[in-house]
């Protein structure tokens, strides 16, 4: 809770490698299930999407979010998700029109079953789209957050015939963030590395619920829930692959960081590089599909990405801790780290 950290005085950044929490204005989302918040509310949830309490950009009142902690250095804070709806589902490539909520969506472009082709133009068309017409917004002025998290999916399919390569990854963030760039002024951008998901599998076995659910249901992630040896030689490979899409991430950021735009960053968050759910006690998992982040999760992944908002890249955290940590109270002194 960042409620008892003093306010912080008017500033006007010179540039975005300027930036304090309370220049920012707006708060996007790309991303799949995990930033649409399915399953957040457990068996009592349904199949619904609880994207008011998302992680990243959830605005529901006492969620613990990365939009709530931001809007509590700027109370006229924009782009926030709120409340719930049935699940907005993409099968892979194929992404259904019409399907995104905007009243409660607003700036979340997040769609469950996502993978990162479909945020090039599906997801980023629905956001800017809504940028446009929010009114609310000063498009080429205010200073903007996006956060970026993809890839369960495209690691859950990885073991199918067609798996997204790295450079298959690569070429459709990099074709995601250009996009951004020139559409999108003032956009300070969180590239999230992924977890290993393959360890849900192994925490699901200390709950003999989840057992049962994964040995039922595991069409939500095939290649980690096949038990046996087989399994275990998907897992292996869905974590290879986790890895070298972290890598890409680290190099894409690399890359924008070195062209010194003054507008425009694209920064690497490492916190899910080392975490290991397999540590974690099971109510980290949703006791809907023992897959999907539960609410106490979600608050977890909001504060490690805030803390790593407020810190240089040499002292980020690599790894969310299980027991969790508190936010950071930011000083007039706090920057967004962009390096």
């Amino acid at each position: 809770d960042v409620s008892a950290c003093p306010p912080l005085p008017p500033h006007t950044p010179s540039s975005i490698n300027d930036l304090r929490p309370n220049d920012i204005k707006v708060v996007m989302s790309l991303g799949d299930s995990i930033t649409a918040a399915f399953g957040l509310e457990g068996e009592a949830g349904a199949l619904n999407e609880y994207r008011g309490q998302s992680w990243d950009i959830g605005a529901d009142n006492n969620a613990t979010t990365l939009y709530n902690y931001f809007k509590q250095f700027n109370p006229n804070l924009q782009g926030g998700s709120v409340g719930s709806h049935i699940v907005e589902l993409c099968y892979g490539a194929l992404c259904p029109p019409y399907q995104y909520h905007p009243a409660q969506d607003v700036l979340n472009g997040a769609q469950s079953g996502a993978t990162i082709t479909d945020l090039v133009t599906h997801e980023f068309d629905y956001l800017l789209g809504q940028l446009k017409s929010n009114a609310k917004i000063d498009m080429k002025n205010d200073w903007k957050v996006l956060t970026i998290l993809i890839g369960a999916n495209d690691l859950c399919l990885s073991c199918e015939d067609k798996n997204i390569d790295a450079d298959e990854f690569e070429r459709n963030m990099r074709a995601t963030l250009e996009n951004v760039r020139t559409n999108i002024p003032r956009t300070f951008v969180n590239l999230v590395e992924m977890f290993n998901i393959s360890q849900v599998y192994t925490l699901s076995l200390t709950n003999s619920k989840c057992k049962f659910v994964h040995r039922t249901l595991p069409v939500e992630c095939d290649c980690a829930f096949t038990p046996g040896a087989k399994g275990d030689q998907q897992r292996v490979f869905m974590d290879t692959l986790a890895q070298q899409y972290n890598a890409r991430i680290r190099k894409i950021a690399s890359d924008y960081a070195s062209k010194n735009y003054t507008e425009f960053a694209v920064v690497d968050q490492p916190m899910g590089r080392d975490t290991k759910i397999s540590t974690f006690p099971i109510d980290f998992l949703s006791t809907l599909d023992c897959f999907h982040p539960s609410k106490v999760a979600h608050g977890m992944m909001a504060t490690a990405l805030w803390n790593s908002m407020l810190t240089p890249a040499s002292k980020k955290a690599t790894a969310i801790s299980p027991v969790g940590v508190a936010p950071l109270c930011p000083t007039e002194d706090t920057k967004l780290y962009v390096n």
